[in-house]
């Protein structure tokens, strides 16, 4: 579970929310819910996609969005060992998505994540946030392991400006219309890329197993992962826990650090061809679906594993290096009690 500041915010009502209260019964919401156990392999595994776009960014059209599907049930197959079907529901705006579903964002517990996690690029206090995250990273007593991840960073100060250095690359990139992903202008867009937000969305989930988005996570939050620290605030895809959907969990997988052709991803992923993108894209689902039904964790250790996210946006060099291996150590990777 991600580490939590404790806050006192005001909602939309005008209502005082009372964080340290509501962190509180956020928690004990999720002790309550059952224990993980690993999805059984004696009978194919339906997973329920909806896909959520937004028109002003990259996507993949019909015949990709088959080919994409058809390439994870291969390799949930070969890599995972589940017989695994796909069942594309439908497809809708992100806003209106967002619309639909805006009262997981003000229904405690689960809209606890939508109010405490995310630190907006646009806060005052954005600095300080970030750099208080960047110090208890640091605190990892794994040097080698920080400096596989965030290179030479000495401070939470230095760590903080490089951290911002690549957000503000990220969220200036411009969309399909030439317009930033997020600015001043359209700042209110920036829940669309929130951590917290979909972590409530996704806990109030309950027609869909994952969702498959042209969007993205993309921004700082206060309990980034090593990994995404390093990424520049970029969460590929994630699996939440879930007490409607038959896996206990729902996730969701962001696209646009996989499809946008904007400088900054060019520079810092390459370009790919299409092929390799959704590629990539499969291979980013299948560490997920590692999460959701194998309840596996997150694995820092064996880098020829599938069970461990890429360490910075060279996706490829990552597929390339997991792809050819037989043994992606699961059975050496501890399971999950909750999501």
């Amino acid at each position: 579970m991600r580490y939590l500041l404790v806050l006192v915010l005001m909602i939309h009502c005008g209502k005082k929310i009372d964080l340290k209260k509501e962190e509180a019964a956020y928690d004990a919401y999720l002790a309550a819910l059952p224990e993980l156990k690993p999805v059984a392999k004696d009978k194919p595994v339906i997973l329920k996609v909806l896909q959520v776009d937004s028109p002003n960014l990259p996507g993949l059209d019909e015949k990709e969005t088959a080919q994409l599907y058809a390439h994870v049930e291969k390799l949930a197959q070969q890599v995972l060992g589940y017989d695994l079907k796909i069942q594309a529901l439908r497809r809708v705006t992100t806003a209106k998505f967002f619309g639909d579903v805006k009262d997981r964002f003000i229904t405690f517990p689960i809209a606890y994540p939508a109010h405490a996690f995310r630190i907006s690029y646009f806060a005052a206090d954005r600095d300080q946030r970030i750099s208080e995250v960047l110090a208890a990273t640091l605190k990892n007593p794994d040097k080698k392991k920080l400096a596989q991840y965030l290179g030479d960073v000495k401070t939470p100060e230095q760590g903080t400006q490089e951290f911002l250095a690549k957000l503000t690359g990220i969220l200036a990139g411009p969309d399909l219309g030439g317009k930033p992903l997020v600015g001043p202008e359209n700042r209110s867009d920036e829940i669309y890329f929130s951590y917290g937000h979909w972590s409530s969305l996704l806990q109030g989930e309950r027609e869909a197993d994952f969702i498959l988005t042209n969007g993205g996570i993309l921004g700082a939050d206060n309990g980034m992962p090593l990994y995404v620290i390093a990424r520049g605030g970029v969460t590929n895809a994630f699996v939440e826990n879930n007490a409607y959907r038959p896996y206990q969990g729902a996730g969701v997988l962001g696209m646009y650090p996989f499809l946008a052709e904007t400088q900054y991803f060019n520079e810092r992923r390459g370009k790919l061809t299409k092929a390799e993108k959704r590629e990539a894209i499969a291979w980013i689902w299948i560490h997920e679906l590692g999460h959701m039904l194998l309840k596996k964790e997150e694995n820092y250790s064996f880098a020829d594993s599938v069970h461990r996210a890429p360490t910075n946006l060279r996706y490829m060099d990552w597929v390339q290096a997991i792809r050819a291996t037989k043994d992606h150590r699961t059975g050496q990777i501890k399971e999950m009690k909750k999501f």
